[in-house]
């Protein structure tokens, strides 16, 4: 049929419009502009210290500048709330935490924000666990020790913690359970406090991951770690796990979410980025003397996966500890 086949110096112009017009081709590729990763916590903390590392590379990585916003608040609800809110467009992630995801659907009758629905897991960036720590005067060597002694004195034991609900809370309400001991939950505002009371005999026993400057002082002493595996920057500590209380885990995890409706494409570029950066032995030590955690950098399945089973585990604890959630 005549006039179906344009003359060969019209294809060009004619190809180079519709690349114009076809909504596909106009985009330009992911990230054209700047990302945000919104931290729940203030600025300072472990988990801003770990956002601001990650921030610097991702945004070498993707050559567009990725930037930190703190929003803390509400046990990371107001910055989980704000990102639920957010675009699905990759530009808006947020650094959630264990609490964030897993434990605070259990702990407060209603959130504002649905920790599965609501957002799109790229990859969890960090795990940090606790020291399981003992003032110096307690006449425990050992995780098995301190188990003996807690059986033997029932409910003699106080064990501070960051606050009623917290992880640490919450690893210390599992060690009881796994255990089978009774001991006495002290909770504290402020970590310094718990730690200079755990110096002074107030307390005898703590689960926490900033209690190495009271443990060099020769004030307490660290029995184990609650990872499931030694931790590379402290290799000759052996975890709880290894020590008499076989399956025990209590660690919290820091991981990149999305808002739902983020493209795949999206996600796939982030977390290709951010595995390769995870894999770099200098963010793993930066990583390690910052939070004290390891890399990890699963897969959104994994992720998912992980939020899932904790939010069961946690649930279980929080339910038969009858652990209330922290006035506001």
């Amino acid at each position: 049929m005549k006039g179906c086949n344009p003359p060969a110096r019209y294809l060009f112009p004619l190809a180079a419009c519709l690349a114009l017009v076809s909504p596909g081709a106009a985009r330009a590729d992911y990230p054209d502009k700047p990302v945000r990763i919104v931290c729940a916590h203030a600025p300072g903390g472990a988990a801003d210290q770990l956002s601001r590392i990650v921030a610097d590379k991702l945004g070498q990585a993707l050559r567009q500048t990725v930037i930190v916003e703190n929003r803390p608040g509400a046990s990371t609800m107001l910055a989980a709330e704000y990102v639920a809110r957010a675009p699905g467009d990759g530009y808006t992630l947020l650094m959630a935490t264990v609490t964030t995801l897993s434990i605070n659907p259990s702990l407060y009758g209603h959130l504002r924000y649905d920790p599965v629905q609501d957002f799109a897991p790229v990859t969890v960036v960090a795990s940090t666990p606790f020291f399981l720590a003992v003032n110096a005067a307690v006449p425990a060597r050992t995780v098995t020790e301190l188990i003996d002694l807690a059986k033997r004195q029932p409910r003699t034991l106080n064990v501070g913690s960051s606050g009623n609900g917290t992880s640490s809370h919450l690893a210390a309400e599992l060690f009881n359970d796994m255990a089978g001991v009774q001991t006495v939950h002290v909770p504290y505002k402020a970590t310094a406090t718990r730690n200079n009371e755990m110096a002074a005999g107030v307390i005898q026993m703590t689960f926490g991951n900033d209690v190495m400057p009271v443990v060099n002082a020769g004030k307490a002493r660290v029995l184990g770690v609650t990872s499931q595996k030694r931790l590379s920057g402290y290799p000759s500590i052996p975890t709880v796990a290894e020590s008499g209380v076989p399956g025990f885990e209590a660690s919290v995890w820091y991981g990149l979410v999305a808002p739902r409706g983020t493209p795949e494409a999206a996600i796939g570029t982030l977390h290709a980025a951010l595995a390769k950066i995870l894999a770099d032995p200098d963010v793993k030590r930066q990583i390690m003397t910052a939070v004290g955690g390891e890399t990890v950098a699963n897969t959104p399945e994994a992720f998912a996966a992980l939020i899932a089973a904790d939010t069961a585990k946690w649930g279980k604890v929080i339910a038969r500890a009858g652990v209330k959630a922290p006035a506001e």
